[in-house]
């Protein structure tokens, strides 16, 4: 395999690691059972696409993974959303996954119940933060989240199961100060 190659978030389970990213400007998936052998998929672009990335991966309970991810279109990063059925041997894109128009996925976990997703959009110092929760990484459904900040730019950074919950951390900036904040939120 020739090219760049660009490794982005690595994740792991009872089977072994996943690593997502890029190579040569297509979004790419490299796994292992033992450590030592790895292999590598790397995924067609999307139609219109002259580069993609994955950033974030998850993998529940069962064999079921999300990737997701940033492809250039026009000029312009869409989201970019790939899901595995098999444990990441075999890979489906999915309708942009758990984002709207210009916004950007910022943590990603998984947990028995699904996957939950947090994403920011908006204008520089106005950015607002939303999380979404899907079963199957394939359709997301947004979950209101009291606490979020207004009048600045909200961030979720971190996501994590915890029990039947999902705890983040939340980065709130304005001209003046940054803070940081705990959330718990429902599980998917």
């Amino acid at each position: 395999m020739t090219g760049p190659s660009q490794m982005q978030a690595v994740v792991a389970d009872g089977r072994g690691f996943m690593v997502v990213g890029s190579h040569d400007g297509h979004p790419a998936v490299w796994s292992t059972t033992d450590g030592l052998t790895w292999t590598t998929i790397v995924l067609g672009l999307p139609a219109g696409a002259s580069a993609a990335d994955l950033d974030l991966v998850a993998i529940n309970a069962g064999n079921r993974v999300v990737a997701l991810g940033v492809q250039q279109e026009g000029g312009h990063d869409r989201p970019l959303a790939e899901v595995s059925a098999d444990g990441g041997a075999s890979w489906q894109r999915v309708p942009s996954g758990p984002t709207g128009p210009g916004a950007l996925v910022t943590a990603l976990t998984a947990s028995t119940g699904g996957f939950t997703a947090a994403t920011r959009s908006g204008a520089a110092g106005q950015r607002g933060a939303a999380v979404w929760t899907s079963a199957t990484g394939a359709s997301w459904t947004p979950v209101p989240v009291s606490g979020l900040a207004s009048g600045g730019s909200d961030d979720i950074t971190t996501l994590t199961p915890s029990g039947t919950s999902v705890a983040g951390i939340d980065v709130v900036r304005t001209q003046a100060s940054q803070q940081y904040g705990s959330l718990v939120l429902p599980g998917p």
